[in-house]
């Protein structure tokens, strides 16, 4: 009969805590007869801190689009001239397909990339992830192509990115200081 007095006033305790929103902690271990348990109770402590942080959380600001798009244009000039060929027919198809299935999307939070067969890839990276930043022009600068080192030391490639000046400077401006310097970083857009 003890233990179910005990196991009543646990469950009532617990639905009376997790009802209020409260945080729980064990309180004690209660044992009869080879059944064991744990009542939890709700700390004071723990209840002002839940309700405290509920209040003064401040909302994060909205997340803000700086360029969303495909790659660029420039990628496919060479395999569309070498079309003339048999073999070009491949290599433009391949260029075609990035075209329509790939998509950057540079934002104030994070970076984007949706790739693969169909579009049905996405590669999202935050910017406190990137420890340091490459980059080649593409086309006589009208495109450039980014290799980012991250965190976890897996490498993010960014091929044809278009307006690579400006995104390369936003992209930038995001990152960490610490980044920055490892990437040598000098402002590219006159901007």
């Amino acid at each position: 009969m003890a233990v179910l007095r005990n196991l009543a006033c646990a469950l009532a305790l617990a639905l009376t805590a997790s009802a209020a929103g409260a945080a729980v902690r064990p309180r004690s271990t209660l044992s009869r007869g080879g059944f064991a348990m744990r009542s939890r109770v709700a700390s004071p402590a723990l209840v002002a801190m839940s309700t405290k942080s509920k209040e003064a959380a401040p909302a994060p600001p909205p997340e803000v689009t700086f360029f969303e798009g495909p790659p660029s244009w420039t990628e496919a000039v060479v395999p569309a001239v070498s079309i003339i060929t048999v073999l070009g027919i491949v290599p433009f198809a391949a260029a075609i397909s990035r075209q329509v299935w790939t998509r950057y999307k540079i934002t104030n939070r994070r970076l984007s990339i949706q790739s693969g067969w169909g579009g049905n890839d996405l590669v999202e990276v935050v910017y406190r992830d990137i420890t340091k930043v490459n980059f080649i022009f593409r086309f006589g600068g009208l495109a450039g192509d980014m290799v980012m080192q991250l965190s976890d030391g897996a490498k993010l490639e960014i091929r044809s990115m278009p307006d690579f000046e400006k995104n390369y400077d936003y992209i930038m401006s995001q990152v960490s200081e610490a980044c920055r310097e490892a990437s040598n970083f000098k402002k590219l857009s006159k901007e």
